[in-house]
């Protein structure tokens, strides 16, 4: 694809976003397929897949990417390859730091009522989302930059959109976010992602 190409899907992917921000900004409430994809998993949630879910999420919370993230980042910067301790840096903490900022814009409440699990702040977009798209799509990128077999370069891509996916799922499956905020999440987190890439140069 062009750079024209490019260039007008990121602005569409921007424009749904804020279409989603605005429709759910200061709202407590569900909006369009929300409440009913909720009630969906609400009724039937399962002891061993919520465990599974759990997992996922934990694996894409501050707790266990802040840390990880700085094992790869101190790594890279005494092997001196600052280009990828950069970007590792930007995914993470920018895309925290701009979550945190969009939250706080948009002041849209969790969907309290359909909680499997105990989780504070604020919904939209999904922090989970947002900087698992961003920094799974980073990682993959490097990868695949090092790799010049086509069919390893896709099971790369492969596994980050899994993994992207699965994070998503896993938080409205928990009920601590509508589908909505996942969305949101995705959209802004693919965006900031290929800002990333174009602001830090090798």
């Amino acid at each position: 694809m062009n750079k024209q190409g490019k260039s007008l899907i990121l602005g569409l992917m921007l424009i749904i976003f804020l279409i989603l921000g605005f429709m759910v900004k200061g709202s407590s409430e569900g909006v369009l397929f929300d409440v009913d994809i909720m009630k969906y998993i609400h009724n039937n949630a399962n002891p061993r897949t919520l465990s599974f879910m759990k997992f996922i999420s934990f694996i894409g919370s501050v707790n266990f990417l802040l840390p990880v993230t700085a094992m790869g980042i101190s790594y890279t910067l005494i092997k001196k390859k600052y280009y990828i301790s950069k970007l590792l840096l930007l995914s993470t903490l920018g895309s925290y730091l701009l979550n945190y900022l969009l939250k706080q814009f948009f002041q849209r409440t969790r969907p309290l009522e359909f909680f499997l699990v105990n989780q504070g702040g604020l919904s939209f977009p999904s922090g989970h989302s947002m900087v698992t798209m961003t920094l799974y799509s980073t990682i993959a990128f490097l990868l695949a930059k090092k790799v010049d077999n086509d069919r390893k370069k896709k099971l790369i891509h492969i596994i980050s959109f899994v993994m992207i996916c699965l994070m998503g799922i896993s938080r409205i499956y928990l009920g601590v976010h509508w589908p909505t905020d996942v969305i949101g999440g995705y959209l802004i987190g693919y965006i900031f992602y290929c800002i990333s890439i174009k602001l830090i140069k090798e």
